[in-house]
């Protein structure tokens, strides 16, 4: 900057040009750098895991792995904006299809969604040309391809005892069957822990865990009876739980209606190391998700990020109303 020599009592971010450099554009003014912009998961710590086609944190590099008709796998990471590079994911695929083998997690965690069986692999391009996305136009997931439920899985401990938050960015290609979105769920009371599910005959949502106390008592929260889902209609949903006070609430696309179900007055919630499953039940082929997912994040720091600022933001960056 040979004509910029010196500023006096000038803040850096009062400058519009720098020798007609836009202030976006100067990594430096004489030891004054530009602010650097925070990504999703420094403004809401805390995560357990994040799964998203966005990039949520400075350190991720890829967001899925995928496989194309050929058997051959790659690594699918992020454009200059932080979205998912749809450009190096149809060169991948070419004329043909692409399957997604592990969903990678951007928490810091390794919490890596994966499935190695290839007919039961999600979908995340249609014959080439064609990259998955809802309604709105924003790339996701396809966990019911041709009529044909698809899943991945890993096995950990979702939340720390006392509470959690979690969060999705959905579109449901049916809303009549009681279907779980996230599954951390088998048929023994003693090894269920969480759950995200549609209830068909109500077209609401539900989030549900079990609690450490000698009942296997059950906490959930039900969308409100005038917030409901419909089919091709993309939603932010935000849930929580939490044993410290015994409470849950789970919003829909920034409802804020009160929406505490039924919860015990003891134990805490279940936290051993178990399966969890993307698009049905965790255990079983039962209860598959028929719909879309863009992002899923689960919270259970000693401290939750707010909700409502989950939701605002999540709603913001994807243009919901």
């Amino acid at each position: 900057m040979p004509d910029f020599e010196k500023i006096s009592g000038v803040s850096a971010t009062s400058i519009e040009k720098v020798n007609g450099l836009s202030l976006s554009s100067v990594e430096s003014v004489l030891g004054l750098s530009t602010p650097a912009t925070s990504t999703f998961l420094e403004d809401y710590p805390g995560a357990v895991a994040a799964y998203s086609l966005r990039k949520l944190s400075s350190t991720a590099t890829s967001a899925i792995r995928v496989r194309n008709n050929s058997g051959a796998e790659a690594d699918i990471g992020f454009d200059s904006n932080g979205d998912l590079d749809t450009a190096s994911l149809l060169l991948h695929c070419g004329s043909n299809d692409g399957r997604v083998t592990t969903w990678y997690d951007q928490s810091g965690n390794s919490n890596h969604m994966t499935q190695s069986t290839q007919a039961d692999m999600p979908y995340i391009v249609d014959s080439g040309s064609t990259i998955v996305t809802s309604r709105e136009s924003i790339p996701a997931i396809d966990f019911y391809f041709g009529s044909d439920g698809k899943h991945l899985s890993d096995t950990f401990s979702s939340n720390n005892g006392d509470h959690f938050i979690l969060s999705y960015v959905a579109e449901f290609e049916s809303v009549t069957d009681a279907q779980q979105i996230v599954s951390q769920w088998t048929s023994s009371q003693s090894t269920q822990t969480l759950q995200t599910s549609i209830l068909g005959g109500t077209s609401s949502l539900r989030i549900a865990a079990r609690y450490s106390d000698s009942s296997n008592s059950l906490g959930r929260a039900d969308t409100a009876s005038s917030v409901t889902v419909s089919t091709g209609t993309e939603y932010v949903v935000v849930g929580y739980i939490s044993a410290t006070p015994y409470e849950g609430d789970i919003d829909l696309n920034g409802d804020t209606a009160t929406t505490t179900t039924g919860f015990p007055s003891s134990g805490s919630l279940r936290t051993a190391s178990a399966g969890i499953t993307i698009g049905r039940r965790h255990d079983n082929g039962a209860a598959q998700y028929r719909g879309y997912l863009s992002e899923m994040i689960i919270w259970s720091a000693s401290t939750l990020p707010n909700r409502n600022s989950i939701m605002t933001d999540t709603k913001s960056h994807y243009g919901i109303t």
